[in-house]
């Protein structure tokens, strides 16, 4: 019997934007002869060869593996409440939603990148899934300027900036990065306080007094390893960060080198918790009344339209579908969200 092609129009919706795409079909159902290989992301911290994954390049993201990681971003966010958490230090409530933290090491790697990522990170990410409940992840690796690794983390859990930093430093420790932080430390003081010359152009002569002051306190065992990036002012936090964790090129006034420049054992550059990397979006086929919400959506001039091939994208925010002329799509993506993340906006967590 002869079989017929089908072209089934779909849409999938995400947090900022609608896909459409024609869907092929045979009529009756003929196997396709092309052998598919399809990649089935595992959480790092149950299975090693993760580390090995599809994700490794020379340290840039694919396009494909950038569309990957912005949608996880822009679900991590979406999908995280504003908050008010007891700042234990400070004494003070504070309103919290998402952590953007960055995680460098004490001294001078001698480690290769990925035994870095496969000892400390990793096991960092275990230590907070346990201890602070965090489910949902994305971190990308980096070379800073003096050729170490550093790691940008996105978490929607309140970690203290103590708390942050003594784990971090007690796990970068075991490969005993500040063992030899202290020891450089105390060797180059020996005398008394003497200044840094190389960091004057970034960190002034008082600076640095007071961070030996501070350091003698406790006995050089407490760099400052980790970094807790302030959101509250950036207007659009989805943009800033994606924008962020996903660049690749070296700008003029950039301190990162070429990303060409991780070692080739580095396995992999970025990752996310499972459910953030299967994540597909609301999916459906398009019927008369899904064909009428989309076009009354397009004629508001709410989106911008972007068109290829295969494929046109709708960007929109999904909050304002139901404002124009959507609202069944808006209740169809929000019941997913709540099926997917147990995310709804009438929740409040305190």
């Amino acid at each position: 019997m002869k079989s017929n092609l089908v072209l089934i129009p779909k849409l999938i919706v995400n947090p900022s934007n609608m896909v459409f795409y024609n869907e092929v079909r045979w009529d009756p159902f003929r196997p396709s002869r092309q052998k598919i290989n399809i990649f089935k992301d595992v959480d790092i911290e149950t299975d090693s060869k993760f580390l090995k994954s599809a994700r490794k390049s020379e340290g840039n993201v694919s396009i494909n593996a950038k569309r990957k990681l912005s949608k996880a971003i822009d679900y991590l966010i979406t999908t995280s409440h504003d908050q008010t958490v007891y700042e234990r230090i400070s004494g003070k409530n504070v309103i919290f939603k998402i952590a953007f933290i960055t995680l460098t090491l004490p001294s001078k790697q001698i480690h290769s990148d990925k035994e870095i990522i496969e000892k400390c990170l990793n096991s960092f990410l275990i230590e907070i899934k346990k201890a602070y409940h965090v489910a949902n992840y994305v971190w990308r690796a980096e070379k800073q300027k003096n050729g170490n690794v550093h790691f940008h983390l996105l978490i929607n859990k309140f970690i203290s900036w103590s708390e942050l930093r003594d784990r971090w430093n007690r796990i970068t420790n075991k490969l005993g990065y500040v063992d030899r932080y202290r020891d450089f430390l105390i060797e180059w003081h020996q005398a008394g306080f003497k200044v840094r010359t190389d960091l004057l152009k970034n960190w002034d002569l008082q600076a640095q007094r007071l961070a030996f002051q501070k350091g003698k306190t406790n006995d050089f065992r407490s760099p400052n390893s980790t970094d807790i990036h302030g959101t509250k002012k950036i207007k659009n936090i989805i943009k800033y960060v994606t924008k962020y964790l996903t660049k690749n090129e070296k700008t003029e006034n950039s301190t990162q080198p070429s990303e060409s420049e991780f070692d080739n054992s580095t396995g992999r550059i970025w990752g996310c918790n499972r459910e953030l990397s299967n994540i597909t979006g609301y999916q459906c086929e398009i019927d008369t009344e899904t064909a009428d919400q989309i076009d009354r959506v397009i004629k508001s001039g709410a989106c911008r339209t972007y068109k290829s091939t295969y494929f046109t994208v709708f960007t929109i925010e999904w909050h304002d579908l139901a404002k124009h002329g959507a609202e069944h799509l808006f209740k169809y993506f929000s019941d997913y969200l709540f099926d997917k993340f147990g995310y709804s906006e009438q929740l409040s967590i305190v």
